[in-house]
């Protein structure tokens, strides 16, 4: 299009863009599990949508799969913290109507929850898995760290904002986002996201079942 449209350098240029919103309707996929009456709630989450255009192996089947493994290894679950896998719909399309769809079925209320843990973006085939956390209290990250430690492939990567967890973040909920760590390394410049790229040959799936471990570790490292 810029070919076509240097000829005529210096002329006025008007775009058009002919579009309608079609309205469609969606849902979140929430299990839960276990849990004692007036104990705060554990919701760990990854998105089920894909960019148009992109296999969405990275952005985010991982993700996805990592729950699959979480529930069948928290299948016998009986902590004192309901539990509870959320996947979301809409987190990579205009408005995140997952995101608003969650929030209004909670009437904005996010007191009873007590830790937020996002998978988004885990198994990349370079480099480990990063945990970045966000507004741990003391125990919340000295039971993080003690996870971390013990899986040789993880470790605690910092700040970012670009996923589900950030909702739980601004609600003053601790969360903990689960990512590639080369993507944290590359988020400015990677070009695999959103793009054909972002297929199976990217994904290290070894990460996977040390991700859900992980994670069943720290959930259950909580009481």
């Amino acid at each position: 299009e810029g070919a076509r449209l240097l000829p005529h350098a210096g002329k006025t240029v008007r775009l058009r863009s002919d579009c309608e919103r079609i309205p469609a309707a969606g849902c979140n996929v929430i299990a839960r599990k276990g849990g004692l009456t007036g104990e705060r709630t554990v919701i760990v989450t990854a998105h089920i949508d894909a960019k148009k255009g992109t296999p969405g192996a990275i952005d985010n089947a991982t993700g996805v799969t990592v729950l699959f493994l979480l529930a069948e290894l928290l299948k016998d679950y009986r902590g004192k913290h309901p539990l509870e896998l959320l996947a979301f719909n809409g987190e990579d399309y205009y408005a995140v109507p997952g995101q608003m769809n969650f929030i209004a079925s909670r009437n904005g209320d996010f007191s009873d929850i007590l830790l937020n843990i996002n998978i988004d973006g885990a198994g990349y085939r370079e480099g480990g898995t990063a945990f970045s956390f966000f507004n741990l209290p003391d125990n919340l990250k000295m039971t993080a760290e003690k996870v971390t430690e013990t899986y040789p492939g993880i470790s605690e990567g910092m700040q970012w904002v670009q996923g589900d967890h950030s909702i739980f973040v601004q609600f003053g909920v601790p969360a903990i986002a689960v990512s590639s760590q080369w993507f944290l390394d590359n988020m400015e410049t990677q070009d695999v996201t959103h793009t054909p790229k972002d297929n199976l040959s990217i994904v290290n799936p070894e990460r996977l079942p040390e991700i859900a471990r992980a994670i069943r570790d720290l959930i259950l490292g909580l009481g």
